[in-house]
């Protein structure tokens, strides 16, 4: 875990982000892994790391934009970056298969 943080760190990385490691879910938040014990899967572990993001009035990554918006309207979340047209057509492309 710390070699996976020292690298983010190394990279410039510094909005949060999820991580598995040792059989759980953590997020990188400011270069301090916190674990997220309530996530037995997945889509639980993303739910908390865009909860992060809203908590601590952390902006996305630009050019992860579209990627946070469409997790968010995947997990039901109310849309927080506005409308996007690919965002919505992917979403409806994944509601046709």
């Amino acid at each position: 875990m710390v070699e996976a943080i020292n690298e983010l760190r190394s990279a410039g990385v510094t909005q949060p982000v999820l991580l598995s490691a040792e059989g759980s879910y953590w997020v990188k938040v400011d270069s301090v892994p916190l674990q997220i014990f309530h996530a037995s899967c997945l889509p639980d572990a993303f739910e908390f790391l865009l909860a992060v993001f809203f908590v601590f009035n952390v902006q996305y990554p630009h050019e992860l934009r579209n990627c946070y918006s469409f997790l968010e309207k995947v997990l039901g979340m109310k849309p927080t970056t506005g409308k996007s047209a690919i965002v919505n057509e992917l979403y409806s492309n994944c509601l046709r298969v």
